[in-house]
């Protein structure tokens, strides 16, 4: 029942009818106020309003004073954490020596902690004397461009403006003629007494430092300021390496005095002198460049990252580089104990690079290499005795090959360099630095340079004409198209004669020729008029193609950098090489196929074709030759082989069994070119020597090169060699290389050479002399 109100019978439900008018009195209402703000719930909620208005305050304080650009560097920019270098990957030889490997060494880093320009540049003359002090080495170049006693720049004025204009170091700009330049300026300085008070005024060195000590400083300023970006973003500036682990102990332990200062390790590239007599086939390191650096940053490459630079070095870079691990850092900062600590065994943990295992033994290279030496040596001091006028020999390569796998077992070139040199000279050793200039050709060593051209891989790069070492080719040719059978092979040598009106003489017999040849002793006499007969009977179409059947003009496919395919002499390479003669000239006459039959004309290969040619020769396939037998990961898995690919030849065995009996000739007849030089080992050997033309025998006053191509045992083949001696005078005489190799190669003592010194060569070898050109009519051979 609802609660009666008053006299007039109101009751609850009647609220309604009551009038709006009614107010409580003004004594309630202060009651009310002062209960709500005595009660708790008032106190709680005022207090939070407090604690959070002055949170608001601080925060907006912070990021508005002055003490921004300090806390966003050593607290907010700092991102704490830094890359840890990987090892780049060891070469081994097929033996498991080492060829090349990576040696852990102590570097130093600096990282932003807040300091500013009057505390930096102080703890920066500290570092600089113990650095001094304890032998470390700088990695700041600034003394590659720059000097102060006396003031001077140390490169050409182009190179400085370059430095200068670098939009990502200084980026000063070119002034105009009239523009007087300043060191408060920001134009390209000349004067380096200017550049050096610019440099000094950039870093806030004040004038209290004399101007030893000012550069001292301006010299870890620069390391700093090269990486500018990296530092203010967090990430630690390598400022030295070769840091001794005293020194490191004393300033961890002085950390709070050297701010910044981080430990880490680095890992320098080692040599080890197997690498040098291997340098074509290794390589060397060097610098990122711009362009490499846009295509492997994807891949997580820096612009500090060292790469390969040729040879194995550069082809199988991805697997030696390894792969960088990221760590977190602690520092003593301007935050002093309100910075944060990260544990440092959390992060990720670097990647070594891959183990390249080398199909390479490095006891047949230093044979090799040490032969070709000699070689060259005898041959200066015959020409010292001879005084002909003529250049002799100075340079050459060689390649030993399985002829059933392509396995390179020996790959040499000579001139050669020493890859330690390219680390050395990037750490200041000015021996190193000599010797790299004379690598790549710099100033005074320019013309020296473009003649012996020491990182030339004359194996692979360089292209000769093959001489009589191309015999073998016409011999096969003229068997497959049935111009000749191993039975009957017999060509008549008569001399003098001609072909397509080009006159020819026999070197041997030059008034009545030799008279009836077959197969086999052509081969061993190397008699040109045999070949060149045999070569126009079979035409230059079934030449070229079985000299393309046997890789001859062909990439090897070899896994080094490099390579470049040679040239057959045909129809439409003699077109090609003479588009600015007349039409005539370009046309094929039977003269050309005369002269290309005896491998000259226009015939150019690489010794690495002459030794895959000759393996296929010895076992009808044709390999792939390589380098790399396998590249290993650090937990065992083979993440790589080499190519083992081999195709078959398809030609009739008994026409290269002829061959095979005409080139073991060569040694044991003694016709042949190399029996008095060959026919004492106690192994078999199938060989043919080769004495080309260049053509400059006569404009340079030099001697022709000279080829030996062999396979052995003769009739169980293993391996292949192939080589050529620039200016080597004699084909024949080369073979003495290639002898040294297969007593190495076969593990056999030097036989007792009873024989007498040949003072020429047997006259089958020599080259035709180029003839004077004379009208000829075009055939057709086809």
């Amino acid at each position: 029942m609802a609660k009666h109100l008053n006299d007039e019978n109101l009751y609850v439900f009647d609220e309604d009818h009551v009038s709006s008018n009614i107010r409580p009195k003004s004594g309630d209402m202060m009651q009310r106020l002062l209960d709500f703000l005595t009660s708790r719930y008032f106190v709680l909620g005022l207090l939070f309003s407090i604690f959070g208005l002055l949170i608001l305050i601080k925060t907006v304080s912070l990021q508005f004073s002055d003490a921004s650009k300090k806390i966003s560097a050593s607290s907010v920019g700092v991102s704490h954490q830094y890359l840890v270098p990987a090892p780049r990957g060891d070469i081994l030889d097929r033996n498991g020596r080492v060829i090349a490997t990576s040696q852990e060494i102590n570097v130093l880093m600096l990282a932003n902690s807040g300091l500013d320009d009057e505390h930096l540049n102080s703890m920066c003359l500290e570092l600089s004397y113990l650095l001094d002090q304890y032998n470390c080495v700088p990695v700041a170049d600034l003394d590659d461009y720059f000097s102060v006693n006396p003031y001077e720049f140390l490169k050409s004025d182009e190179e400085i403006a370059l430095w200068q204009t670098n939009r990502n170091l200084f980026a000063l700009k070119e002034p105009n003629p009239n523009t007087v330049v300043t060191y408060k300026d920001d134009y390209v300085k000349t004067d380096p007494k200017i550049f050096f008070l610019y440099l000094r005024r950039k870093f806030g060195i004040d004038e209290n430092y004399n101007e030893e000590e000012a550069y001292r400083i301006i010299r870890m300023r620069y390391q700093i300021f090269t990486d500018n970006w990296s530092f203010q973003t967090g990430t630690p500036v390598l400022i030295a390496k070769d840091v001794p682990e005293e020194l490191i102990r004393y300033l961890l332990e002085q950390n709070y005095r050297y701010m910044g200062i981080i430990a880490n390790k680095e890992y320098r590239r080692v040599y080890t002198p197997l690498a040098k007599v291997s340098s074509h086939v290794i390589g060397y390191i060097g610098k990122i460049s711009q362009s490499r650096l846009t295509e492997l940053a994807p891949v997580g490459y820096l612009g500090s990252d060292m790469v390969g630079q040729g040879g194995v070095e550069a082809q199988m870079e991805r697997y030696l580089h390894g792969q960088y691990g990221e760590k977190p850092y602690n520092i003593w900062s301007t935050d002093e104990d309100q910075g944060i600590f990260y544990d440092g065994n959390i992060g990720i943990d670097p990647v070594p690079g891959a183990t390249v295992h080398l199909t390479i033994d490095t006891n047949l290279q230093q044979v090799g290499i040490n032969a070709i030496k000699d070689y060259i040596a005898a041959a200066v001091k015959e020409e010292e005795l001879k005084q002909t006028g003529y250049k002799t020999a100075s340079a050459g390569s060689f390649v030993v090959m399985n002829v059933n796998t392509g396995e390179v077992l020996a790959m040499g070139s000579y001139p050669d360099f020493d890859p330690n040199d390219f680390v050395l000279s990037m750490e200041g050793d000015a021996q190193a630095k000599a010797q790299v200039k004379y690598y790549l050709g710099i100033d005074e060593y320019q013309d020296i340079t473009a003649v012996d051209m020491p990182l030339w891989n004359r194996a692979i790069m360089s292209m000769y004409p093959p001489g009589s070492t191309f015999k073998m080719v016409t011999a096969l040719a003229a068997l497959d198209c049935g111009r000749i059978t191993p039975q009957n092979s017999e060509v008549r040598c008569v001399s003098p004669t001609d072909f397509g009106g080009m006159p020819w003489k026999c070197l041997e017999m030059p008034e009545t020729g030799h008279g009836l040849l077959d197969l086999t002793s052509g081969l061993a006499t190397s008699c040109n008029i045999y070949f060149a007969t045999l070569g126009v009977d079979t035409t230059i179409n079934e030449i070229d193609r079985i000299g393309a059947a046997l890789g001859l003009g062909e990439l090897t496919g070899i896994d080094l950098p490099g390579e470049i395919p040679g040239i057959r002499a045909n129809r439409a390479n003699k077109r090609l090489l003479r588009q600015y003669v007349t039409d005539e000239d370009q046309d094929w006459h039977v003269a050309d196929t005369a002269q290309a039959a005896i491998g000259q004309f226009d015939n150019c290969f690489t010794v690495i074709q002459l030794a895959r040619y000759t393996a296929a020769l010895a076992t009808n396939t044709l390999v792939t030759p390589h380098v790399i037998d396998k590249v290993v990961a650090e937990d065992g898995s083979i993440l790589y082989e080499g190519s083992k690919e081999a195709i078959p030849c398809g030609f009739d065995q008994s026409y290269l069994d002829a061959i095979h009996e005409g080139m073991k000739a060569v040694v044991t007849s003694e016709q042949g070119t190399a029996h008095g030089r060959l026919n004492d080992l106690p192994i078999r050997v199938a060989c043919k020597t080769g004495t080309a033309e260049t053509g400059f025998e006569e404009i340079k006053k030099e001697y022709s090169n000279g080829l030996f191509v062999c396979y052995a045992p003769a009739d169980d083949p293993e391996i292949c060699i192939a080589l050529c001696i620039e200016k080597g005078e004699w084909g024949s005489y080369t073979s003495d290389i290639a002898k040294k190799l297969l007593l190495a190669y076969f593990d056999l003592p030097d036989p007792k050479e009873d024989a007498p010194v040949q003072t020429a060569p047997p006259l089958g070898d020599v080259p035709t002399p180029t003839p004077v050109p004379i009208e000829t009519e075009e055939i057709n051979e086809e």
